[in-house]
């Protein structure tokens, strides 16, 4: 047997027993798609939960903004800003969160659940953000090697850290220290990185497509700064934020979906993963007796 007929031999079993196989770049786009649509209502309702927060702490955050200078309330201001940029990330990390999860049952072939989904993520919030801290630390270390050092090390410590943390069920060190060891080996990084960069470019793409609308209010509010009351204004404002929170919840489960493939993939071209999964389903009493 061939090298390709033995690949396409484990995407033909893979495909129909739902195993997560390894991909290349092209089926692991159609793949993502194709479970984005199977489980668009619940991927979507996920987003849509730290959009909703999402525009509420974007329009304090452009609302702060407005408080003219000179008053004395600068340092106040600043604080706010900062305050409500730290809860934002906070929740899109959390609402990323639950959508890997998500994703994993669903690539998994198990069933998908909304309120399942909030609820591990949300037991697992504090080890996520704490490793996530932890992992950014060593990741600025790539600020000394300019852009292509950044790179490198934001898909080493980063590239499917949460996936790691969310689907092992690891944090802290043991986490990072696993994440590591699945990406960086072999040169197997260059090929998350080039995997992240395409499906970031077509995220990216999609979204500005999806979201110009939002930003003709930001522009329109920023623009007749001096003829609109401020009520108006804000109004624009909410709106805008609105519309790009929408626009963002609308293509992000995407890109959560597509991640979590990229380390089903690397776990199934490192360690075999997928036959361990298929060896589970056809003798499950070995995983029982594992357990």
């Amino acid at each position: 047997m061939t090298p390709f007929q033995r690949d396409m031999l484990i995407r033909e079993f893979g495909r129909k027993l739902k195993l997560p196989y390894p991909m290349g770049l092209a089926e692991m786009l159609e793949e993502s798609l194709e479970i984005y649509r199977r489980n668009f209502p619940v991927l979507f309702g996920l987003a849509l939960v730290p959009a909703l927060i999402g525009t509420v702490l974007g329009t304090l955050a452009n609302i702060w903004q407005t408080v003219p200078p000179g008053k004395g309330y600068e340092p106040l201001v600043i604080t706010a800003i900062v305050v409500t940029y730290f809860l934002l990330i906070i929740v899109s990390f959390i609402g990323y969160g639950a959508q890997i999860w998500a994703a994993g049952q669903a690539i998994m072939g198990k069933p998908v659940s909304f309120g399942e989904a909030w609820m591990f993520v949300l037991k697992r919030s504090g080890a996520l953000l704490l490793t996530m801290l932890i992992a950014f630390l060593p990741s600025i270390a790539g600020l000394a090697l300019c852009c292509a050092g950044v790179l490198f090390t934001v898909i080493v410590f980063f590239g499917v850290l949460e996936q790691v943390i969310l689907l092992e069920g690891l944090a802290y060190f043991r986490a990072i220290t696993r994440h590591v060891q699945l990406v960086y080996p072999n040169w197997e990084w260059w090929r998350v990185l080039g995997f992240y960069l395409v499906s970031y470019l077509i995220i990216m793409v999609v979204q500005m497509l999806i979201g110009w609308g939002g930003m003709m209010f930001f522009l329109g509010a920023e623009i007749w700064r001096e003829v609109f009351p401020l009520s108006t204004r804000i109004a624009f404002l909410v709106i805008g934020q609105l519309w790009q929170q929408l626009s963002n919840a609308l293509v992000m489960p995407y890109w959560s979906v597509f991640l979590t493939l990229v380390y089903f993939d690397l776990r199934a071209r490192r360690e075999a993963f997928d036959m361990q999964v298929l060896f589970e389903r056809v003798f499950p009493e070995t995983n029982a007796l594992g357990k």
